[in-house]
């Protein structure tokens, strides 16, 4: 489960990136367009005199830019698709038929209102650990087995030697079948010190464990402060790009009437590319912190699953 849980939690980490890349890619055919209106729009003033031949080659030199930022995007997309098929164990031929993600109108930011500490139950890691100390105590439980006698008596007129000195030897047979006498008092301190070493392993499984979940519970934490704070971010994020559209408007409705240079519409255009390039990424990681909380969570929750979820913990009572 643990493997699963990994792949499957690298696929949607994969998937995420590629549908970022994606919405990258519609931002910078965006701005390609733009680019070649504005150039469009350059080559009307030129013509009517309103700008100079120096404005048309620096509307020219934007455009082989974008077109390379775009060659780029495509070249990730085609990376992101040949890591789903490889994460899939295919070969690339099957990455080409990977097609664009739909997952753009899935909140990336919503917190869980509840997550009961229970679920942590369903880690690899915990579980994997709790086995450790379920194991460590049953071990515990055969090494006190050891100091009772174990006497075949049934078996006793086989036995091949029935001295003082062969009682104790685990070498004696009873009717070919094995060791049929287990007398522990003659041991000496072996039993007491297998008890000893049983009891400091299960300590020590115990301490595992316990970190094992101390460690789980940071991990969640981490994962819901930053999906608390980046709600916020998006928020402000949002507005952010909003003014720099809006700006960007303005500046070219001056440039069209012949009140605005080129040079203040490129820099109103970087500028608004920028804040949605950034809310891109916000909203990509915002989708990436809430596959790591699925996956801190032992890979999703639901209410059946929280209501069949059984004990978190296993009896960590002395033994």
């Amino acid at each position: 489960y643990a493997t699963t849980l990994m792949i499957s939690s690298a696929m949607v980490q994969a998937y995420i990136e590629l549908q970022k890349n994606y919405d990258q890619i519609d931002l910078a055919e965006q701005v390609l367009a733009q680019q070649q209106s504005i150039l469009d729009l350059t080559h009307r003033r030129f013509a009517a005199e309103l700008d100079s031949q120096v404005d048309i080659k620096q509307a020219q030199a934007s455009i082989p830019a974008s077109k390379a930022t775009l060659s780029a995007l495509r070249e990730a997309v085609e990376l992101d698709q040949n890591r789903l098929a490889a994460l899939m164990g295919e070969g690339p031929d099957r990455g080409r038929s990977i097609r664009r993600p739909a997952i753009g109108e899935v909140e990336p930011f919503s917190i869980p209102s509840r997550l009961p500490a229970e679920l942590l139950g369903r880690r690899p890691d915990v579980v994997a650990q709790r086995w450790r100390v379920e194991a460590a105590g049953h071990e515990i439980d055969v090494a006190k087995a050891g100091f009772y006698p174990n006497v075949n008596l049934a078996a006793s007129l086989g036995l091949q030697s029935f001295g003082f000195g062969d009682f104790k030897d685990s070498s004696s047979r009873m009717l070919g079948i094995g060791p049929a006498i287990s007398l522990p008092i003659f041991d000496g301190g072996r039993l007491r010190a297998n008890l000893a070493s049983q009891d400091a392993a299960y300590d020590v499984a115990v301490e595992g464990y316990n970190q094992t979940l101390i460690d789980a519970l940071h991990d969640i934490a981490d994962q819901l402060t930053s999906l608390r704070w980046l709600k916020e971010r998006v928020d402000q994020q949002q507005q952010a790009v909003q003014t720099a559209n809006d700006a960007y408007d303005l500046i070219n409705r001056r440039y069209g009437a012949g009140l605005a240079t080129y040079i203040q519409v490129l820099i109103a255009q970087n500028a608004a590319l920028a804040e949605q390039r950034q809310l891109v990424d916000l909203r990509a990681r915002g989708l990436s912190l809430q596959a790591g909380l699925s996956r801190a969570l032992g890979g999703g929750f639901s209410p059946d699953a929280i209501a069949s979820n059984a004990a978190l913990t296993p009896d960590l009572s002395s033994k």
